[in-house]
């Protein structure tokens, strides 16, 4: 793909929930918010998602310069077996404090919430003008392509065409609600995505789903620094809010609005939901035509299905795991 020559980096956000003391200065501040399900322990849990993502990476994304890991404070544990076994060199792998990603706005930190961390991606130093940005619990379940990213010098976006109508009649609804009886809001991943759609002036948005994203770092950039009003009011929350855009969908949008988006399909994924999905999730991992894969609530397994995940996964992605992974996860 000839019209993309520079560089191409992929940005995870982690959070290992268990660490006491950011356990402790989370509890500092969940009173202070009505968001109930956005401070459950499970949405901050850390069950070496982290690893297998990396490795995933390390195997189907060979155009990757660097993977730039966002966290606060802390470090993925067996992060550093990745150069120790010689499976990446030195500096592939680049821990970023939220101290950096906040930079001229620190006074809006400690923050818990991914829109906000989303929202100041752009600030990483260095990170390519696009990249793959993940959440800690996806991962890469095919060799990716250059096409994945641009094509005709397009952003290539998947998902599908949904009206706002419905969902701002739900808000307006739940809204009169939290007013008359205090009933929290819950902040909806849909919702998010249909007011940034909203506020760019679009009667329906482009939703998208559960799977590694394309952005582009100067479009939400730009966008950002030009509304500074709209930025702190974005990044004030410490716990995501229906207040809050989804700042991947908003520069989607953008993308869409300036005709720089090359729009697809959903795209099929393995997906782990629950232990009900376990067959089928184990099923896809084989499946190249799937891209990419996601597992959430691993914490909520039971023992056997989650040895079952580790042992397909240590399969699948042999050659990339740490030699510490793989002698823990076998302990189950």
């Amino acid at each position: 793909m000839s019209e993309m020559m520079q560089p191409v980096d992929v940005v995870i956000a982690w959070v290992d929930g268990n660490d006491p003391k950011l356990k402790q200065k989370r509890m500092q501040y969940q009173g202070k918010t009505q968001a109930s399900d956005a401070v459950s322990d499970t949405r901050f849990a850390s069950n070496h998602e982290i690893y297998y993502n990396v490795a995933s990476i390390l195997k189907y994304v060979p155009f990757c310069r660097h993977i730039y890991i966002v966290t606060d404070g802390q470090q993925p544990q067996w992060i550093d077996e990745f150069v120790q076994d010689g499976i990446c060199e030195a500096g592939k792998i680049r821990i970023v404090d939220h101290r950096e990603i906040f930079a001229g706005y620190e006074q809006y930190l400690p923050t818990f919430n991914t829109r906000s961390i989303e929202t100041m991606l752009w600030n990483i130093r260095g990170v390519s003008d696009y990249f793959f940005y993940l959440n800690d619990d996806f991962f890469f379940n095919a060799p990716a392509q250059l096409e994945d990213i641009i094509v005709d010098q397009k952003m290539v976006i998947y998902g599908h065409w949904q009206s706002s109508f419905v969902l701002k009649a739900k808000l307006w609804y739940r809204q009169i609600l939290n007013q008359y009886f205090n009933k929290p809001i819950q902040p909806k991943h849909m919702i998010a995505q249909m007011l940034g759609a909203d506020m760019l002036g679009f009667k329906k948005f482009f939703e998208i789903h559960h799977y590694p994203h394309v952005v582009d770092r100067k479009i939400l950039q730009d966008y950002l620094l030009a509304h500074p009003k709209f930025l702190e009011k974005q990044i004030q929350y410490k716990f995501r809010s229906v207040e809050q855009i989804n700042p991947i969908s908003l520069m989607n949008h953008l993308k869409i609005q300036k005709d720089e988006a090359l729009l697809k399909p959903d795209l099929e994924i393995a997906y782990l939901k629950h232990e009900s999905s376990l067959s089928s999730f184990l099923q896809s991992l084989g499946n190249e035509q799937i891209k990419y894969g996601c597992m959430q609530s691993l914490d909520q397994l039971s023992d056997l299905a989650a040895a079952e995940i580790y042992v397909a996964l240590n399969q699948k992605l042999a050659g990339y795991i740490p030699n510490v992974l793989l002698a823990e996860t076998a302990k189950g």
